[in-house]
C-alpha cells in the first residue's frame, strides 16, 4: 500500500487557491467588483489630493442628495456616512401587483460609512462640502501648523 503524506499537498493547495483568486479578480463582472468594493468599505469611491493649503476629497455619490450624506471631520480623519436607497421601476412592481424580476442589479443600496485618514492635520472647523452632478467635493483646509511657511534668511 502506498504511503500518503498529509502535509505534502498543502503548499500546492495554497498555490491553487492563489491562482483561483487571481483568475477570479481578472474575470470578475462589474456586479462582483461593486460587491467587493462595498464589502471592503470602498463606497463611495474617492480621490484624495493635497495642496499647500488644503486636502481635497472627491467622492462619487451618484443618485444621492444632500440629505442622504453626513460628513464629520476631526483633525486626523474625515467620515462620510449615508445611505443609498434601492430603486425599483414603477414603484417596485409591474403594475399588476407582482414584484419586478431583476435581470441585472449592479447598483448597491443600503447604508455606508467611509473613513478617510488625513495625510496632515486639518482645521475641522473650516471644512466645506459641495455636491454637484453626483460628485461630492470636500475641501479640508490644513491646520496652521501643517501649512508650509516661508522662512526668511538673515545675513547677520
Amino acid at each position: 500500500m502506498p504511503t500518503i503524506r498529509s502535509g505534502f499537498a498543502h503548499p500546492f493547495e495554497e498555490l491553487r487557491e492563489e491562482f483561483d483568486r487571481l483568475w477570479g479578480s481578472l474575470t470578475a463582472t462589474p456586479t462582483m467588483r461593486a460587491e467587493w468594493a462595498a464589502a471592503s468599505g470602498g463606497f463611495p469611491l474617492v480621490n484624495v489630493a493635497e495642496s499647500d493649503a488644503a486636502v481635497t476629497i472627491e467622492a462619487e455619490v451618484p443618485g444621492l442628495d444632500v440629505g442622504d450624506i453626513d460628513i464629520a471631520a476631526t483633525a486626523e480623519e474625515l467620515v462620510l456616512k449615508g445611505s443609498r436607497h434601492a430603486s425599483a421601476p414603477d414603484g417596485g412592481d409591474t403594475g399588476s401587483g407582482r414584484p419586478v424580476t431583476w435581470h441585472r442589479r449592479e447598483r448597491l443600496a443600503g447604508g455606508f460609512e467611509r473613513r478617510i485618514a488625513m495625510p496632515v492635520a486639518i482645521d475641522a472647523s473650516r471644512v466645506e462640502a459641495r455636491l454637484v452632478n453626483g460628485v461630492l467635493t470636500v475641501t479640508c483646509p490644513k491646520s496652521m501648523q501643517a501649512q508650509p511657511r516661508k522662512v526668511e534668511i538673515r545675513t547677520t
